[in-house]
């Protein structure tokens, strides 16, 4: 009895399925929605800094700025990407990839990415607020 061919087709069927993209579930999906629009807002942040900088007029200010831009970066350090949805961003001058996810459950993953969002919505807030003093 030949054997091989049905080894053969069930080897290349196994192979395969392990090979397909496994579903995401809904809540990496808004994960995933959630970090990218944090990136936006965090490359968003970045040259608005920048501007206020150069026209910064007092030590102050100037302390206020690099403090948020310290604030910024401690973000992009701590975040962390959603499985599945593996990606590198450059930012301004420099580019680097984000954390691998610690193994958490999906709702987990969907709250962490829910309060990166909220930190980095506090610091476009912040700037702002700042920017409008400065005029």
């Amino acid at each position: 009895m030949n054997l091989i061919r049905p080894i053969f087709l069930l080897t290349i069927s196994l192979t395969a399925a392990s090979c397909a993209q496994e579903e995401k579930s809904p809540e990496l999906i808004e994960a995933n929605r959630l970090h990218l629009e944090a990136i936006e807002i965090s490359k968003e942040l970045e040259p608005k800094l920048e501007s206020l900088s150069s026209h910064a007029k007092g030590g102050a200010e100037k302390s206020q700025i690099d403090s948020l831009k310290a604030l910024i970066e401690m973000w992009e350090e701590n975040m962390i990407e959603v499985p599945g949805f593996a990606h590198a961003h450059a930012h301004g001058t420099h580019t680097h990839e984000h954390k691998s996810a610690p193994p958490m459950t999906d709702e987990s993953m969907l709250d962490y990415q829910r309060q990166s969002r909220e930190a980095i919505i506090e610091l476009q807030g912040a700037t702002a607020k700042l920017d409008s003093l400065l005029k």
